[in-house]
C-alpha cells in the first residue's frame, strides 16, 4: 500500500513538474526571453532555455557547442564565451559584467548577441550570482531581446540629430561633430566647406516652394554620394549646407570633388553652387577659425557664382 502511494506521489510531482515546465515555456515565448544558468567553478553552462525564439537555435544546441570551454583557463575561457555570444565592439562590456559577477554583485547591461552562429540581436541581460561561503559558485541570466526597442530609439535619436527634410546633420549636431574630429590628434588633413546654392531664393519666388524643395533635396542626394560615411555633411540652414571632408588625400582629390558640385542636376532640376573651403592644419586648426576662413572663401566664390575658392587663394 506504501509502494502504492509513493509511486502516486511521484507520478504527481512528476505531472506538475511537467505543468510546470510548460507555464514557464509559454511565459518565457511571450515575453521573447531566454534563461541560462553557468556553473562559474566548473566553467560550465548547464541550462540554456527558449534560445531559439532570440538566436532560433536551441539550448541543446548552445550547451554542446560551450561545453569544450569548460577545459580552458579562466582568462581564456572568458575570451572564448565573450567570442561565441558578443559582437566584438561589446568586450568591454561583456568583460565588465564578468567582473561584477566574480565580485559577487548582479549586473544589467546591453549587449549584441548570438548563439550557433545567428545573426547579432540586441538583447538586455540581467544577471544575478548565486553565492555560497561568500564566493559565487553559480550564475543565473535573463537575455531578453531588445531589438525593436533599440531600433525605436535608434530612429529617434536619429530623427532628433538630424534635418528632418534633407536627412543631413542638423546644424547643431554637424558643429559638435566636427568639433570632436577636429580636436582628434592627427597630422592628416581636412577641409572644412561651406556651399550655398546660387539664386535659391529667386528659384523660390519663380518656380514656387514644391520646385526649391526639390532643388535642396537634389543637392542633399548630391552630397551624400559624393563623399565617405567618414565625412561629416549638414544643412547649416536654409540653401547653405556645411561638411567636414576628412583625410583628404591631396587637394586634387578634393579640387575634383568641389568642381563637381558646383553644378547639381537631375531630369529638369538643376542648381549651381558657391563653395568656400578651409584646409586644417594648413590655415587653422580651430574650428571657429576654420569655419571663418570658409565663410570669406565662399563670400568670394558668390562674387562669380558657380565656384570653388580656398580661403588661401581668395582674392584680398
Amino acid at each position: 500500500m506504501r509502494g502504492n502511494l509513493i509511486e502516486m506521489e511521484t507520478c504527481v510531482n512528476s505531472q506538475n513538474a511537467e505543468r510546470y515546465k510548460e507555464r514557464l515555456n509559454i511565459a518565457l515565448k511571450a515575453a521573447k526571453i531566454c534563461v541560462f544558468e553557468v556553473d562559474i567553478a566548473n566553467q560550465l553552462y548547464t541550462f540554456f532555455e527558449n534560445a531559439e525564439d532570440i538566436f532560433g537555435v536551441s539550448g541543446e544546441v548552445i550547451l554542446k557547442e560551450v561545453q569544450p570551454f569548460c577545459n580552458l583557463d579562466p582568462d581564456s575561457y572568458r575570451r572564448a564565451v565573450s567570442e561565441y555570444f558578443s559582437h566584438p565592439d561589446d568586450i568591454a562590456v561583456i568583460e565588465e559584467a564578468f567582473k561584477s559577477i566574480f565580485d559577487g554583485k548582479a549586473i544589467t547591461y546591453e549587449a549584441r548577441m548570438r548563439a550557433g552562429g545567428s545573426d547579432f540581436v540586441w538583447c538586455k541581460i540581467d544577471v544575478t550570482p548565486i553565492i555560497e561561503n561568500g564566493v559565487p559558485v553559480r550564475m543565473i541570466g535573463v537575455i531578453t531581446d531588445i531589438t525593436t526597442v533599440k531600433t525605436k530609439i535608434n530612429e529617434l535619436e536619429h530623427a532628433v540629430k538630424h534635418d528632418s527634410f534633407t536627412g543631413l546633420w542638423d546644424k547643431k549636431n554637424s558643429i559638435k561633430l566636427m568639433r570632436e574630429a577636429l580636436s582628434r590628434k592627427s597630422n592628416r588633413s581636412h577641409a572644412l566647406v561651406i556651399m550655398d546654392i546660387d539664386n535659391f531664393k529667386m528659384i523660390n519666388d519663380l518656380r514656387g516652394h514644391a520646385v526649391g524643395d526639390m532643388i535642396i533635396s537634389l543637392v542633399s542626394e548630391t552630397l551624400k554620394n559624393s563623399f565617405r560615411d567618414t565625412d561629416i555633411i549638414g544643412r547649416f540652414g536654409g540653401d547653405e549646407f556645411i561638411l567636414l571632408i576628412r583625410n583628404i588625400p591631396d587637394i586634387q582629390w578634393l579640387t575634383k570633388r568641389l568642381q563637381q558640385l558646383t553644378c547639381c542636376e537631375k531630369g529638369s532640376y538643376r542648381c549651381t553652387n558657391s563653395i568656400g573651403a578651409s584646409i586644417f592644419p594648413q590655415n587653422a586648426t580651430d574650428f571657429d577659425l576654420l569655419l571663418k576662413q570658409a565663410d570669406e572663401a565662399l563670400y568670394q566664390s558668390k562674387l562669380s557664382k558657380a565656384s570653388y575658392t580656398f580661403y588661401s587663394e581668395r582674392e584680398l
